[in-house]
This record gives C-alpha cells, structure tokens and sequence, in this order.
C-alpha cells in the first residue's frame, strides 16, 4: 500500500513538472508547414541538418519552432550542447571562443535548447535569452520565449500569467510569431490568469 501511495504521488508530481510553461506550449503546430519543424517532431533531437538551419538565416520564428518541436525528455537531452559544438564548427572556434561569435538568433536558440534540455534548472539558458533579449528588443518571438523561460523559471509561485502579458500587450514588439502560435501560447498562459 505505502508503494502504491508513493509512485501515485511520484506519478502526480511528474505530470505537475509536465505541465508547465516550456513543456505546455507547443506552438510548433502553427508550423506544420516548416520541413525542418516537423523533421524536428519526429526525431526529438539535433542531427546535422537540423543544427544547420538553426545556424542559418532562417526566420527566427521558425528556429523557435524548432526547438519547440524538440520537445523535452525528463531525463534530459543534449541538444544544446550538440548545437554549440555545431556553432564551434562553423566559426572554426574552440567552445568557449564560440560562445561570444554567436549571433543575437543563435544565442536565443542556444538558451531555448538549454531550457528544453533542462527544463528543472533553467537558470543558465535564462541569463543566455536575457542576453539574446536585449540584442533582439523588438522581437515578440525572443520576448514571449524569454518570458516563458521566466514563468518556469518561477514555477513555483503559480503567479505566472504576469510574465506573459507585458509581452501580449507590448505594441511595440514586431510581432514575428505567427498568428497560431501566439494563441497555442496564449491559451495555455492565461490558465494562470487567476
């Protein structure tokens, strides 16, 4: 009986983590459309195709979803690392030298592969999106993930639509999500509205 109750409150607890602002939101669906987003669905982690179009002048909005479709595993994933060694390739850097060429896109999508990989310590990929923020500040993409980021982040308080609303109500921001994904986001945030 006391096995039972346990791995029922195990079981609980693990479906608590499950819903949560990084792993409820799955506004990849707006971009069915994209190959590389549904690639991205099927195979749950980087290969080298994948790790180039993020390395790309793709749209931003499309890396996110990306990511987004990555998806999470509870034991984790090393995406983000798989990402950075792909960056290292490309500017022909060690790890660390990498970590200061990356663009404003890569360094959002390495701190969004770093709150995926991790989301029950998202405090290192938080810094990195603060950052990405501050270069990209009229992005709504960069923005409304960075505050998601926020949410987990702050999981614990269930005060978590106050970060995400600033965002929806900034009209300055260039609204480069599409029009879906912002309500998949929406939707799901504004459970905790109350």
């Amino acid at each position: 009986m006391h096995k039972f109750t346990f791995l029922s409150i195990l079981g609980l607890s693990l479906a608590a983590w499950a819903d949560s602002p990084l792993t409820s939101t799955e506004f990849w669906t707006a971009y069915r459309d994209v190959p590389q987003v549904r690639a991205a669905h099927d195979l749950r982690h980087l290969n080298p195709g994948l790790n180039n179009y993020l390395l790309s002048k793709a749209p931003l909005d499309r890396k996110a979803a990306v990511v987004n479709a990555l998806s999470w595993n509870y034991h984790g994933q090393q995406n983000a690392q798989l990402f950075l060694e792909s960056a290292a390739h490309k500017y022909h850097k060690s790890l660390t030298d990498t970590l200061y060429m990356l663009t404003p896109d890569e360094q959002f999508c390495w701190g969004y592969l770093m709150a995926m990989d991790n989301y029950f310590d998202v405090k290192t990929s938080l810094q990195t999106l603060r950052a990405a923020r501050r270069r990209m500040p009229r992005s709504f993409t960069v923005a409304i993930v960075t505050e998601l980021v926020e949410a987990q982040h702050n999981f614990a308080q269930q005060k978590l639509w106050q970060y995400v609303e600033p965002v929806f109500d900034d009209p300055d921001l260039s609204r480069d999500l599409r029009p879906q994904a912002r309500k998949v986001i929406y939707n799901y945030m504004a459970l905790y509205r109350e």
